[in-house]
């Protein structure tokens, strides 16, 4: 990390998983960092896109329904994400297997697409607690592009 071309980490949870974590909030999220199309940010810092599906979905037609971007900075072994305005933070940590950990300390996400720089009227706060803390992504097996 970072990759020098376009990458992607997603997971998809499936039904069993949901089942055991009745409380947790995403069903599908994608990390997407596209050095092509965004240039390092202040400090060498990278920027990364989440996109995110919870258990309702307001938009079917779409691949994802929210969405969260972030410039992110070494911190001790893994990178602290945090947006340009006031939405919470995330860690991005090597998970095993070339998987990648994202730790949630409390984020709050946009409906996809919103461009402004600031939360939206109908943004989703995702805490978490009780069962959004880790979120574990492998690489990406299709698209690799902004949504």
């Amino acid at each position: 990390m970072p990759p020098k071309g376009n990458a992607c980490w997603e997971r998809s949870y499936d039904a069993a998983h949901l089942a055991s974590h009745p409380r947790q909030k995403v069903t599908r999220i994608r990390l997407l960092h596209s050095p092509r199309n965004w240039q390092p940010g202040e400090g060498g810092s990278l920027y990364v896109m989440l996109y995110i599906n919870l258990r309702e979905r307001v938009n079917a037609g779409q691949n994802f329904d929210y969405q969260l971007s972030g410039f992110c900075r070494a911190a001790g072994q893994s990178l602290r994400c945090v947006p340009e305005w006031e939405a919470g933070s995330w860690r991005i940590e090597r998970g095993p297997n070339g998987a990648l950990d994202i730790r949630n300390a409390g984020i709050t996400a946009n409906p996809n697409p919103y461009d402004a720089e600031e939360i939206a009227d109908d943004a989703v706060s995702i805490p978490a607690k009780p069962d959004d803390g880790l979120w574990r992504l492998s690489p990406a097996s299709g698209r690799c592009e902004i949504e």
